[in-house]
């Protein structure tokens, strides 16, 4: 963790949860943990599950915690990960 995201997060901050609904594609955790690469960010949590309840959809469903020293960065984080390809939500506690 850089220096700039250790200092930059606030004193009440705790651990983000971040949700991401996506097409079920090989390289898509990749790119998920490409981008929290790019900021120097570790994830504390990762959870990934595929679902194919209905017919025609094939989703990822992946659950990403953020350390509270990333708390600073929330927002960003989720703009860029709406910007992955395939991905269609991004939701969570920020």
């Amino acid at each position: 963790m850089t220096a700039a995201v250790a200092t930059a997060a606030p004193s009440n901050a705790s651990p983000v949860m971040l949700s991401v609904a996506a097409d079920a594609s090989p390289g898509l955790l990749s790119r998920l943990m490409g981008t929290l690469a790019r900021l120097d960010i570790v994830p504390l949590h990762v959870y990934a599950r595929r679902r194919a309840d209905l017919p025609g959809e094939d989703m990822l469903e992946v659950d990403i915690q953020l350390p509270d020293t990333a708390s600073a960065y929330s927002e960003r984080v989720a703009a860029l990960f709406r910007g992955v390809v395939g991905v269609h939500q991004v939701a969570g506690s920020i």
